[in-house]
């Protein structure tokens, strides 16, 4: 059943935008350039149509809600690949059914909340992912994708659906996508196959632009150049007659199964484009239709992206792509992405920065080469910190907890951030935004504390979820000028009854909308006071939880962290520790460390060199249990029945580091991709010594892009702490040649992106080697996860900021084999940091 919205059927408006002779996309009414950021968003087709029907959510509802957190967000753009086969039959006629009934939902709901669009109307994909395709009859199943822009008969089909699709008028509107002011542009065919002659590729393309012509569009056309990149595609593409040509980016690859956790900004320094100095080219206006830092958790990528891509000279760019609040939680439709507002608080402000930096950065801007570029106007990244960053007279943004003081408080109009800043201090893990509707009067909106139970880039299912979040109220202090320590704080939206009292700024908070006013402000006005909506999930039973991943090793110096998870603030937490030989435990107390961090430090009789067996028990509201097997009692208990403990390795502070164990390391690689005739494997073996592990790099050739072969590891982020401490002097590097290798370059690659590396000679029998740090060089990092499109560079290079490596700095270790003949192979057993 159609809900009507306060649309009447209107007169088409003016074509809002043009691409002018310079290929420089601009406001018709203007003619100032535009620049859009946003999204993708999928929910009226495939798997995410599915999961919120299984889910029994109202599908229009999902839409209101996520539109509305996009819109909180500041994102202006929104882009989407339309499914085909769910909305066309095999001739190409377009179905009326509920998938494009919810596509007209949803950019009714974009128009009404200023949200420029841009469609896709071909897709080609099946509808399944990450489920098996259904069979359709839409003309998409029919053909091959490569046969869609080969076969001529396939042409006159797709002619035949678009052409439909563009006159079609949206009921929620009144217009159709053809007259609607708000659709911007239209991109013809999403990730097309052309391996066809180069004037195939060009006719094709001109016989829809043809087709959208004819029916009577007047807007600018766009056509993919990115996938499948050739030369001669390239050229291909920009003799036709489209006005833009479209990219994605996706610089740490994809589908890796588990989170990215090393510093990537050096994969984003540059957008490389290959077609820019095709004369053909040069009139067309570039668009990004898709970009992500793919598998990475941290909330420091986006602007750094959003840089890059301004340098390049784009104007659109969407995200691929921003998950559904109402199926969020289990990041299944696609769990190599993962960013929403309500469970990915921190990337979702890092989102709202780099809309920021994209509208504000001018087309071809210059910040230099990484880490220099990790600060850009009024932005900043740091991955070290995850920390996304926009100080501004009038607005400040942050990602995660700052000390940075914005330079005028009180010209600021606009605050939004996940932790604490000079501005907020905030206990939870939720986002939060401060908006000045006046002098002295502010719209505060607080989201849910969000928790990451489980790697949201693992594998996934709609069962099982990988975040969960909390409602509990939470400790704020705001420091605002305008605002005072003495301001009242009144609950905005339906349902919500919470009127705190307000000390020196500080007040408890939960989750929802609020007017803050300073005691003497100025009269309220009413619009101030309408009923505000306020979007989140239904409230999930969950049961105590206690997150954490052992370290890697411990001295008795370093603090033992775990994150607790609860509907209410525990009454204690204790830590349980085992020495080997002990029949029992050893209690320690945890002291909370601020949210739902705790801490403890072992006394001296625990603290000896060996392994270490522990527990965490933690008390709340008269009920006791035990992790990590969640155990309802007390480890001390006559009745405990857990065998499942964590475990790690006490160590002295001055004992070796180890930077590489083949079978700790073995899934924190970063390696090549497969190409034509090259294939590689990077495994741990057993060695010849009983208990002794390697890690065996083979290879069938070398990797025609690198000229050798590469591959990487990342840093136990466990181990940070210990590199700060110590005097580390020497290299350590266990080796041995199997084939084809005699020469082997190890490198210390640093946060800055830089590779600081040495060359061994390797034997067939295991030989230890000591490398001074002072003797390290820089050499260029290669670039992976590979990014795709391949047309990025493999390598990269910047200057060093100091003549040595600062270990303190670490990021991750760098193997190479440079030119070989036939298929290297070697074994690498261990590296460590030596005093």
């Amino acid at each position: 059943m159609l809900v009507a919205l306060a649309v009447q059927a209107q007169t088409p408006e003016p074509v809002r935008t043009f691409v002018d002779a310079q290929g420089v996309w601009r406001w018709t009414d203007t003619g100032a350039e535009v620049a859009f950021f946003g999204v993708n968003y999928t929910t009226p087709f495939a798997h995410a149509y599915r999961a919120h029907r299984l889910r029994r959510v109202d599908l229009r509802r999902a839409i209101e809600a996520d539109v509305a957190h996009l819109a909180r967000l500041r994102l202006n753009a929104f882009r989407i690949h339309v499914w085909d086969r769910e909305i066309s039959d095999h001739r190409g006629n377009l179905i009326e059914n509920e998938h494009l009934e919810l596509l007209d939902y949803l950019i009714a709901r974009l128009k009404a909340h200023g949200i420029a669009i841009v469609l896709t109307p071909i897709a080609w994909w099946g509808t399944g992912y990450p489920e098996p395709d259904p069979k359709t009859d839409g003309f998409s199943d029919h053909y091959s994708k490569c046969e869609l822009t080969a076969d001529t008969t396939a042409w006159r089909i797709q002619a035949n659906y678009l052409r439909q699709f563009i006159r079609h008028v949206n009921p929620y509107t009144g217009l159709s996508y053809r007259d609607d002011p708000d659709i911007l542009a239209v991109e013809i065919f999403n990730e097309p196959c052309h391996r066809t002659a180069p004037d195939t590729t060009t006719r094709y393309i001109n016989t829809l632009v043809a087709a959208l012509r004819e029916a009577g569009l007047r807007k600018p056309i766009f056509y993919n150049i990115s996938e499948g990149y050739t030369d001669a595609h390239g050229r291909a593409v920009c003799a036709a007659d489209v006005q833009g040509i479209t990219f994605q980016w996706y610089p740490t690859g994809l589908v890796r199964g588990r989170m990215l956790e090393g510093n990537m900004l050096p994969n984003v320094d540059r957008y490389a484009m290959p077609p820019a100095a095709f004369p053909e080219c040069r009139n067309k206006t570039r668009m990004v239709y898709e970009f992500d830092a793919a598998d990475v958790g941290g909330a420091y990528m986006y602007p750094a992206m959003a840089r890059s891509f301004r340098a390049a000279g784009f104007q659109w760019a969407t995200q691929f792509a921003y998950d559904p609040l109402f199926i969020a939680d289990a990041n299944t439709e696609y769990p190599t992405h993962y960013v929403n507002l309500v469970y990915t608080p921190a990337k979702a402000i890092s989102l709202m920065i780099a809309a920021e930096a994209f509208r504000r950065l001018p087309r071809g801007v210059e910040t230099g080469t990484y880490p220099e570029s990790a600060r850009f106007g009024p932005f900043r990244v740091d991955a070290a910190r995850d920390l996304s960053e926009m100080v501004t007279d009038t607005a400040f943004f942050y990602s995660n907890t700052t000390d940075t003081r914005p330079p005028r408080p009180e010209q600021l109009r606009h605050v939004a951030g996940v932790g604490s800043s000079p501005v907020v201090q905030y206990e939870g893990t939720g986002a939060y935004f401060l908006d000045r509707l006046a002098e002295g009067v502010w719209r505060l909106e607080v989201y849910p504390d969000a928790y990451w139970v489980r790697d949201p880039f693992g594998r996934t299912g709609l069962h099982r979820p990988v975040a969960r979040l909390v409602r509990r109220q939470r400790r704020m202090t705001i420091r605002l000028p305008d605002l005072g320590p003495d301001f009242s704080v009144q609950p905005l939206n339906p349902g919500n009854a919470h009127r705190p009292a307000v000390v020196a700024g500080a007040f408890g908070i939960r989750p929802g909308v609020y007017l803050l006013r300073a005691a003497g402000a100025a009269a309220v006005d009413s619009s101030w006071l309408r009923p505000v909506p306020f979007y989140l999930p239904p409230a999930a039973e969950f049961g105590l939880q206690v997150l954490h991943a052992p370290p890697v090793e411990l001295t008795a110096t370093d603090t033992l962290r775990v994150q607790v998870v609860a509907d209410a603030a525990p009454d204690s937490v204790r830590l349980y520790v085992q020495r080997p030989g002990w029949r029992g435990f050893a209690a320690v107390r945890m002291v909370p460390l601020g949210g739902d961090r705790y801490g403890a430090t072992l006394p001296p009789s625990v603290a000896q060199p060996g392994v270490l067996t522990y527990a965490i028990t933690v008390y709340i509201g008269g009920r006791t249990h035990t992790f990590p097997a969640d155990e309802p009692r007390d480890v001390r208990d006559w009745d405990f029945a857990g065998r499942t403990f964590w475990q790690t390795t006490l160590v002295t502070p001055e004992a070796p580091i180890v930077l590489l164990d083949p079978r700790r390391d073995a899934d924190r690689l970063l390696l090549p991709r497969f190409g034509r005739g090259f294939r590689f494997a990077v495994e741990p073996v057993p060695t010849d010594e009983p208990g002794r592990w390697a890690l065996r790099a083979t290879a069938s050739g070398p990797d025609p892009e690198a000229q050798g072969f590469v591959f990487r590891t990342e840093l136990p982020a466990t181990l940070r702490d210990r590199l700060a401490r110590g005097s580390w002097t020497h290299l350590r590097v266990r080796a041995r040649a199997c084939q084809g290798v005699r020469r082997l370059e190890v490198a210390l690659v640093d946060l800055d992106g830089v590779a600081w590396a040495a060359t061994v000679t390797l034997r067939e029998d295991w030989r230890d080697v000591r490398i001074p740090l002072h003797a390290l060089r820089p050499v260029e990092l290669a670039l992976l996860p590979r990014p795709y499109p391949s047309f990025h560079p493999y390598f990269f290079r910047t200057t060093p900021r100091a003549d040595r490596i600062d270990p303190a700095r670490l990021d991750g270790l760098q193997f190479r084999v440079r030119a070989t003949e036939g298929a290297p192979a070697f074994e690498v057993a261990a590296v460590a940091l030596v005093p």
